[in-house]
C-alpha cells in the first residue's frame, strides 16, 4: 500500500494544497483544523485509492532544491505612484503588469468580501489592485494549481506569487519545469490562520461593519507595523503594533504554526525564479536606496529570473545590485525563528476566549489557571493525576495553565532528570520558584487557582507548606477552587492550624473532594457546606490519551504477563505472586514505588529474587508504567491509582487494601462503581485468582460515565462562571 500525506506530522504541514490538487479522486479536503485553524489536508478514506500521489507531491516530504544558493541580489523601486499603493517597493506590481501586458495570467492572494484570503487568477490590469499589498494570514490556494496547469498546457504565460512553501508545492504538483511559468516567492516570516484573523476583525470592528482592510499602510510612514480598517460608514481606523494585538501576535510569532518557526524553504536555494520582499536594513548599506516610500529586495535565483528581470528593468525607478550578505543579515533567509513557547496558550485560549485576552495573556505570561499540587512528586499516581487535570483544563476547557513550582523544591540538578520533571518540561508551563512567603507574587500571573487532587490537606503534608494548599496567599480577586482534594487521614491539626485552615477554606469559591471521609471532615470539622464529591481527574482524561503516552515508551512486549504494582510490599506478596504465575503460566512483572530512597529496601522486603518467574522492574518511567498497564493480562495492586488505571484500561484486578495509605479512599473509589468486591484485606491466592480471572465492566462503566460527566460539569461550571 502506498504512503499518503498523513505520514507528515500536521504541525509541519504548510497547507500549500499540493496534495489536494494532486489527488485524482478528490479524496482530500483542505480544512481549518483545531483551535489554531490552519489549513491542513483531511483524507476521505472511503474515496482514497492509495495511489500515493499526495505523499509524492508534498514539498515538505520531497522538497525541490534546484536554484542558486548564492543568487544575485538587487534593491529596486517602482515609480512613486505604484509604491504608494504597495506595501513595499512595488516589485510585484511591475512583474504582474508585464505578464498582463503580454496576455498572461497572474495568480496571487486576494481578500474576498468576507475578508478571507484566497489565491485567485486574473488576466486584466483592472483586477490587479486586489492582489497588491502584504496580507498577513495563511491563504487558501484551493484549485489554483490545477487551473495553472491547464493554462500552461494551453501555452499561456502565468505568474504565480506566494509563500515559498506554496511555490514548492506548485513545482512538485506540476512535476516538470514550464518555460511559460514565472515563479515568484515572498520573503516570508509565516502568518496566522484565517480563523484567528476572522475572530480578530469580528471582535475589533464587527465584520459586517467593515468595508476594507489593509494589513500595511504607508499613511503613517514606511513601516510594517501599522494597519488601516475602513468601515462602511467611511471612517478609517488606523492601528499600530504598540497597542494592536493582531500586529503583536503576528510579528512576535505568537500566531504562527510550528513549520513557520522551522521553515525548510526560508533558506537558499529559494523556490521561486525570483524572490521579492522588503529590503530591511538597506539604509545601513546605502541610504540613497531608501527614500521611505518603499524598497524591494529582489533575488534572481536562476537564469529564468535573470532573463525576466532584464526585461522589466526599464519599468523601475531605481535598481542597484547589492551583496547578498546585506540581505541575508537583515531579512529572514535562515531556517529557524525563535517562536515563543506561549503560542500553545494563545491557540488554547482562542477557541472560547476573546482574541485580545488570548493574545495579552500569551504575550505577558498570564494564565487562566494556576494549578497547585504534587505534579512534581516521584509517584506514578501524582504524575498521571496532574497530567490528566492539565489535559482537561487545556484541551477540554481551553484554559491556559501554569503549574506552580514546589516552593520547597531542592536545587536543580539530578532532580531535573526525574520522570515527573521530564514530563513537566515537555507538557507544562512551570512558574518561577517562590518561597512560601512570596507566593503572593503569583497573583499577578493567574486569574484562578485549582488545588489538585491529592492528599494536599493531610496535615503532615500541609504543615511545612504553611497553608499553601489552602491558598492563604491568594487575593480575594483570584478564584479559588479545590478539585478532588483529600485529607487522606482523619484531621489531626492543632487548634491554630484548624482555625487558619477553616478561614482559608471558607474563602474558596468551590470545594470538591474525592472521598467520603474528606467530605465529612470539611463539613464536621470546618463547618463547610456545598461540598461535592467528584471522581479522580484521571477518569476525566480519555484512555486514548494514555495510550498515546504509552506509545512513547520503547517497550514492545509480546509475551503474556500479569502486572503487580506494589507500593508497600511484604514477604508474603512474592509467594502469592509466584503461585499466581504458576497457575496462569505467565510471568509476573512487578513495579515498585518509584522513590529511589526506598526502592531498594522495598525490593528486599518483597524478596522475589528467588522466583525466576517474577521480574522486578527498575527505572520505570511514566510512559513505561502506562505501557505495562495497557498490555497486562490483569493487575494485582495495593495502590489507589494502580486500581484506577486497572479500571481505565479495563483490566481484571485485585486490590489489597492499603491501610497505611488510607483504607477509606479505596472503598470510596470502588463502592459507587459496584466493584468493592475487588478489594482484599489479606493476601489470599484463591481470592486473587478469582478476581484477576475475568471482570464484567458493563455496569461499572455505566455508573462511572455518570460520575465522570457530573464531575466534569462541576469543574467546568465552577471554573468558567464569573467570580
Amino acid at each position: 500500500m502506498a504512503l499518503t500525506v498523513d505520514v507528515l506530522n500536521k504541525n509541519l504541514c504548510p497547507g500549500c494544497s499540493a496534495c489536494y490538487n494532486a489527488c485524482p479522486v478528490n479524496a482530500i479536503k483542505l480544512e481549518e483544523c483545531g483551535n489554531a485553524g490552519f489549513f491542513e489536508p483531511v483524507i476521505d478514506r472511503d474515496k482514497c485509492i492509495n495511489c500515493g500521489l499526495c505523499e509524492k507531491t508534498c514539498p515538505v516530504l520531497h522538497p525541490p532544491y534546484d536554484n542558486d544558493r548564492n543568487p544575485q541580489c538587487f534593491a529596486a523601486m517602482a515609480n512613486d505612484e505604484l509604491r504608494l499603493d504597495s506595501s513595499s517597493g512595488g516589485m510585484f506590481s511591475v512583474l504582474a503588469q508585464y505578464i498582463l501586458d503580454n496576455n498572461g495570467y497572474v495568480c496571487a492572494a486576494s481578500l474576498d468580501e468576507d475578508f478571507k484570503l484566497n489565491h485567485i487568477i486574473i488576466n486584466s490590469q483592472s483586477e490587479l489592485p486586489a492582489l497588491r499589498r502584504s496580507k498577513y494570514i495563511q491563504s487558501y490556494v484551493g484549485n489554483s494549481f490545477r487551473e495553472i496547469k491547464a493554462l500552461l498546457d494551453e501555452d499561456k504565460i502565468v505568474l504565480f506569487t506566494g509563500c515559498p512553501c506554496q511555490v514548492a508545492g506548485l513545482k512538485n504538483f506540476l512535476g516538470k519545469p514550464y518555460d511559460n511559468l514565472l515563479l515568484v516567492d515572498l520573503v516570508c516570516h509565516g502568518a496566522p490562520s484565517q480563523k484567528v484573523f476572522q475572530k480578530y476583525i469580528e471582535e475589533t470592528y464587527g465584520k459586517n461593519n467593515l468595508k476594507d482592510f489593509k494589513f500595511r499602510t504607508k499613511k503613517y510612514g514606511y513601516v510594517s507595523f501599522t494597519q488601516t480598517a475602513t468601515l462602511k460608514t467611511g471612517e478609517e481606523i488606523g492601528r499600530d503594533i504598540s497597542f494592536d494585538y493582531f500586529e503583536k501576535i503576528m510579528h512576535s510569532g505568537m500566531g504562527l504554526k510550528d513549520i513557520c518557526g522551522d521553515c525548510i524553504f526560508a533558506e537558499t536555494p529559494r523556490q521561486g525564479d525570483i524572490t521579492i520582499g522588503d529590503f530591511w536594513g538597506i539604509t545601513k548599506y546605502n541610504s540613497q536606496l531608501n527614500d521611505n516610500k518603499g524598497t524591494s529586495l529582489v533575488l534572481l535565483n536562476n537564469s529564468k529570473g535573470l532573463e525576466f528581470f532584464s526585461k522589466i528593468k526599464k519599468h523601475l525607478k531605481k535598481q542597484e545590485a547589492v551583496p547578498f550578505e546585506v540581505a541575508r543579515t537583515n531579512n529572514r533567509f535562515g531556517r529557524r525563528l525563535n517562536l515563543p513557547k506561549e503560542r500553545r496558550w494563545f491557540f488554547t485560549m482562542i477557541k472560547n476566549q476573546p482574541f485580545n485576552k488570548a493574545a495579552n495573556y500569551s504575550l505577558n505570561r498570564k494564565f487562566n489557571v494556576g494549578v497547585i499540587g504534587l505534579w512534581y512528586g516521584r509517584n506514578y499516581g501524582s504524575m498521571v493525576t496532574y497530567y490528566a487535570l492539565h489535559h482537561v483544563l487545556t484541551q477540554r476547557l481551553n484554559q491556559s495553565v501554569l503549574m506552580i513550582e514546589n516552593c520547597l523544591a531542592p536545587p536543580a540538578g539530578e532532580i531535573s532528570k526525574t520522570s515527573p520533571r521530564l514530563i513537566a518540561k515537555k507538557y507544562y508551563d512551570i512558574s518561577a520558584k517562590y518561597s512560601v512567603d512570596d507566593l503572593s507574587k503569583l497573583n499577578n500571573h493567574c486569574d484562578a487557582y485549582i488545588v489538585g487532587s491529592d492528599q494536599l490537606w493531610n496535615v503532615y503534608l500541609s504543615r511545612p507548606y504553611k497553608q499553601t494548599y489552602f491558598l492563604g496567599f491568594a487575593d480575594e480577586r483570584n478564584k479559588k477552587i479545590a478539585y478532588g482534594t483529600s485529607f487522606g487521614i482523619p484531621y489531626c491539626g492543632n487548634s491554630r492550624e484548624k482555625m487558619i485552615s477553616q478561614h482559608n477554606l471558607k474563602r474558596f469559591d468551590a470545594v470538591s473532594v474525592r472521598d467520603t471521609m474528606s467530605k465529612q471532615i470539611c463539613e464536621n470539622e470546618f463547618g463547610l457546606t456545598n461540598i461535592t464529591q467528584v471522581c479522580d481527574p484521571s477518569f476525566l482524561c480519555p484512555v486514548e490519551e494514555y495510550s498515546k503516552l504509552a506509545s512513547q515508551s520503547n517497550l514492545s512486549i509480546s509475551e503474556k504477563y500479569i502486572l503487580a504494582y506494589i507500593l508497600d510490599p511484604e514477604p508474603k506478596f512474592a509467594k502469592v505472586l509466584n503461585a499466581i504465575s504458576k497457575k496462569y503460566g505467565c510471568k509476573i512483572k512487578v513495579i515498585l514505588n518509584e522513590l529511589p530512597n526506598i526502592w531498594e529496601s522495598n525490593k528486599q522486603e518483597l524478596a522475589a529474587d528467588k522466583f525466576d518467574n517474577i521480574e522486578v522492574l527498575s527505572n520505570v518511567d511514566l510512559y513505561e508504567w502506562l505501557y505495562y498497564y495497557e498490555h497486562a493480562q490483569s493487575v494485582i495492586t495495593d495502590s489507589f491509582h494502580g486500581t484506577i488505571f486497572s479500571i481505565i484500561f479495563q483490566k481484571p484486578f485485585a486490590t489489597k487494601i492499603n491501610v497505611k495509605r488510607g483504607a477509606e479512599r479505596f472503598t470510596s473509589l470502588l463502592q459507587p462503581l459496584g466493584l468493592e468486591n475487588r478489594l482484599m484485606e489479606n493476601l489470599d491466592i484463591t481470592t486473587i485468582s478469582n478476581l484477576i480471572d475475568r471482570i464484567d465492566y458493563h455496569n461499572a462503566n455505566e455508573k462511572l460515565k455518570l460520575i465522570t460527566e457530573a464531575s466534569y460539569e462541576w469543574l467546568k461550571n465552577n471554573l468558567l462562571e464569573k467570580k
